[in-house]
């Protein structure tokens, strides 16, 4: 199960959204501008989520459920509660995780493995809305406007393409935050990760960075 949870963190999530109709009058690079202008403001982020795992070989549903808590820059606490208890916590270029499982606590540096590496930032970017960075690795298209919702198809260059065939990010109707990102992968399977009960801009509590904690 660790290694499901785990594998869920940096491919996170649903079949694309199809059928909708690109009727925006802004240029795409306009679109994520304003979006990375509007998220720059918010300093933590603090949700609970809801994942939803459709694995297509075995045609089998897993659903998790947790809290995530960012904390610009560099602090992102991942925790799991529901069916079984995983935290992972990023400090900067150190991953620290754990599970009830083994019970275990295990450390990684972010230097010693460049496709972890990889991974991290792509799902900072997700977070933080530094959506033009990653318009060297994406095909980037406007669904629709109102909600803003972003389909995302991977280059031919990307490292992404080998796993991913589209990713959907839908918006917060005031756009301060993602409601939901979906993924579809490459071997069928597919991830929605939704947010729900975001707070912004407030208190984190500092127990939240330590891997393994009471304070869930």
């Amino acid at each position: 199960m660790r290694q499901i949870i785990v594998s869920f963190l940096f491919f996170v999530c649903l079949q694309g959204v199809n059928g909708y109709a690109d009727n925006s009058s802004r240029d795409i690079k306009t679109v994520l501008g304003d979006l990375e202008k509007t998220m720059s403001g918010t300093t933590t982020i603090q949700t609970d989520f809801i994942q939803e795992k459709n694995l297509a070989l075995f045609n089998q549903k897993i659903i998790l459920k947790g809290k995530v808590f960012i904390q610009k820059p560099g602090l992102l606490s991942w925790r799991v509660l529901s069916p079984m208890r995983y935290s992972m916590v990023l400090k900067g270029s150190t991953i620290s995780q754990w599970d009830e499982d083994t019970n275990q606590v295990q450390q990684m540096s972010l230097a010693k493995s460049p496709s972890f590496q990889i991974a991290i930032v792509q799902m900072q970017n997700w977070f933080y809305g530094t959506y033009k960075s990653m318009l060297d690795d994406y095909k980037i298209t406007l669904a629709t406007e109102h909600p803003i919702i972003l389909e995302f198809i991977p280059l031919e260059n990307s490292v992404s393409r080998n796993f991913i065939k589209r990713v959907t990010v839908i918006f917060q109707d005031d756009e301060h935050y993602i409601k939901e990102v979906r993924i579809e992968e490459k071997n069928g399977d597919s991830t929605s990760l939704a947010f729900v009960n975001a707070q912004l801009n407030k208190p984190v509590l500092p127990s939240v960075w330590e891997v393994k904690t009471d304070v869930w």
